[in-house]
């Protein structure tokens, strides 16, 4: 027997197809009597049949054909016979591993195609901008004095900033309104008798806050702020300007 000239690799080849049932002819009959008689092959075969043994489990065992009257004559064959053995399990071999190479790189490529494939396209989406608010001036005053009061107004933040330059002595403190269209005034809330005062205008009353509304001045009491309606005539007025 020449099995001794295959190669490791070759002899694990074989340990596998014989555990799996797919050798016939010479190349069983080698693997078998291998078996017998070398230690380290069984080993190898039943290795490959611990490994095969879970994919087997669904089909029922079935009782092999008497094989061993036929293996008895081809190991009695002559040399010739046996010296092409080696030579023939190389060539089942070549086709084994040509086929389990084919099969994993088939399912390399199964399994990395969802790594690979091309990106979808984007989906384009419309954002809508915020326009930036436009910013309003106001000069407040009256007929004999126009420049009392100097208000700027952020229409996107709706924080009004208001500088007083020029106030008359009262006791009463001064209450910024805004009068509308509908000639209803709506308390803005105080405002400082010298310097300057920040107010951030309620969200209900911006939208009053528009180009050529105007803007007034009452003197007030500090209680009770903001007032429903002014106690007294405005001393000073002006009219929004949006720049």
């Amino acid at each position: 027997m020449a099995d001794a000239a295959l190669t490791p690799e070759e002899r694990d080849m074989l340990a596998a197809e014989l555990a799996l049932g797919i050798l016939d002819g010479d190349e069983r009959a080698i693997a078998l009597r291998l078996q017998v008689s070398d230690p380290a092959f069984r080993s190898d075969v039943l290795a490959w049949q611990a490994r095969f043994e879970p994919l087997l489990d669904d089909y029922e065992d079935t009782e092999a054909p008497n094989l061993w009257h036929a293996i008895e004559k081809r190991l009695q064959t002559g040399g010739a016979a046996r010296s092409s053995q080696p030579e023939a399990i190389r060539r089942k071999l070549a086709a084994w591993r040509f086929g389990t190479f084919s099969m994993g790189a088939i399912a390399a490529c199964l399994a990395i195609f969802p790594l690979v494939r091309p990106a979808p396209p984007p989906v384009r989406t419309q954002t809508q901008v915020a326009r930036v608010g436009q910013p309003a001036i106001a000069q407040l005053g009256t007929g004999e004095d126009a420049h009392q009061f100097a208000v700027n107004y952020d229409t996107s933040s709706g924080e009004l900033s208001i500088r007083t330059l020029k106030m008359p002595s009262s006791p009463l403190s001064p209450e910024l309104w805004i009068i509308p269209t509908d000639n209803v005034p709506r308390s803005l809330g105080l405002v400082s008798a010298t310097g300057s005062k920040r107010i951030i205008v309620a969200p209900q009353l911006r939208p009053l806050l528009k180009d050529g509304a105007t803007l007034a001045i009452t003197l007030e009491k500090s209680e009770g702020v903001p007032h429903k309606a002014p106690s007294s005539a405005p001393v000073a007025t002006g009219s929004i300007n949006i720049i």
